[in-house]
């Protein structure tokens, strides 16, 4: 009988278990939604790249990245319990405007902030075709801003404050991000309300520019006025949302420059601007390679916590 009476509380036990499982499972739900309709079956057709690379692994042993997206979207991880006063941060990966590196700058960061109470919607971007768009709005710009009115516009439904809808990106995507901060418009529900940049591409122009991210997203031979508008550095003035940017001092790919030649312009116009200058790191760490290129992250969240 005593045998009998110890497998059933073990099995009750289990039970319990497996319920409280799904429960937390259940609760910590991943979304994607499409930001914009499929071609219509009678234009040509691409169809979307997942190219595997096969070093700088994410947390679960991934580095893909997707190339020729007509079909942007957001994956969005719902958080099992909301922290830090109902922020959403939407991420958008870097990939020099050539690819979006989805895992180690989308997914791993959806997974590490979601975890830690934050809604993060991770940011799949049209590539630029300065071809096709010409002086308008480069595609991966005009995702952006959608991916912050679509953000905004489910704030009652996933619990958060519509106040409080940020953007982070890394190397281009930090370039996107900041975009977003300098050019959207709280008219239009496309201005972020704060702005974080890991490693970004910030200028177009001079001795510190990304001259394959300003091909890419601006054409082989942009006018002045294009290089200006969308070096980020140009775009400070007063009223801007408020930015934190991370660097590594030994970073060859994008100058850490790059984040200071921002951050300066920012201070100067009155804009709230925390730069962390990390000691290593190289490019493109995104949550940490060591110790010392991963604090930003406890930094950041430090940040938020700071903000009006």
């Amino acid at each position: 009988m005593k045998l009998k009476h110890r497998f059933e509380s073990c099995v009750l036990v289990l039970a319990l278990a497996l319920v409280l499982g799904a429960a937390r499972v259940a609760a910590q739900t991943i979304e994607e939604f499409p930001l914009r309709a499929p071609l219509p079956a009678n234009t040509p057709q691409t169809t979307e790249e997942v190219v595997y690379r096969h070093n700088g692994y994410d947390d679960r042993g991934f580095n893909r990245v997707v190339q020729k997206i007509t079909v942007p979207t957001l994956t969005v991880y719902h958080p099992a319990k909301a922290a830090h006063r109902g922020v959403s941060l939407i991420v958008c990966p870097g990939g020099g405007y050539s690819y979006v590196a989805i895992d180690k700058e989308g997914y791993a960061m959806g997974r590490y902030f979601s975890e830690r109470g934050i809604t993060v919607a991770v940011l799949k971007y049209r590539l630029p075709d300065p071809e096709a768009t010409k002086d308008g709005l480069p595609y991966a710009q005009d995702d952006a801003f959608a991916a912050v009115k679509f953000v905004r516009a489910r704030a009652k439904e996933w619990g958060i404050d519509p106040q409080r809808v940020g953007i982070l990106g890394c190397s281009a995507g930090g370039h996107l991000a900041g975009s977003v901060g300098v050019m959207g418009e709280a008219a239009a529900g496309t201005r972020a309300d704060f702005v974080a940049l890991l490693y970004p591409v910030v200028c177009m122009e001079g001795a510190n520019v990304h001259a394959g991210s300003r091909t890419k997203l601006l054409g082989a031979a942009p006018t002045p006025e294009r290089l200006a508008e969308y070096s980020l550095e140009r775009r400070a003035r007063a009223g801007l949302p408020p930015f934190f940017l991370v660097h590594a001092k030994d970073d060859k790919g994008v100058p850490p420059q790059n984040s200071e030649l921002l951050a300066a312009a920012l201070k100067e116009k009155g804009v709230p601007a925390e730069l962390l200058l990390v000691e290593s790191g190289g490019h493109g760490f995104g949550l940490g390679r060591a110790p010392e290129s991963a604090r930003w992250k406890d930094a950041f969240l430090g940040w938020l916590d700071q903000l009006p």
